[in-house]
């Protein structure tokens, strides 16, 4: 029986760890920890952000748009 709910909990962590990871990438909470990981991958020489300096080009980029209703 010990087995059975070891099992279970493990099955339980890794449900519960995917489910909370999905909720940070469509929150946008993970975007910094993506943006860390693709520029080790593809730096090309440039320094890296911090977590205020990436916030504040995503909203720069997100806001320096047109954005219009009608």
């Amino acid at each position: 029986m010990p087995i059975e709910i070891t099992a279970l909990q493990s099955r339980l962590k890794t449900g519960a760890r995917r489910i909370w990871r999905g909720v940070r990438e469509w929150c946008g909470d993970a975007a910094y920890e993506r943006y860390v990981r693709s520029h080790a991958r593809n730096s090309c020489g440039l320094s890296l952000l911090s977590r205020e300096e990436f916030y504040i080009e995503q909203l720069q980029k997100r806001y320096s748009r047109v954005s219009r209703c009608c």
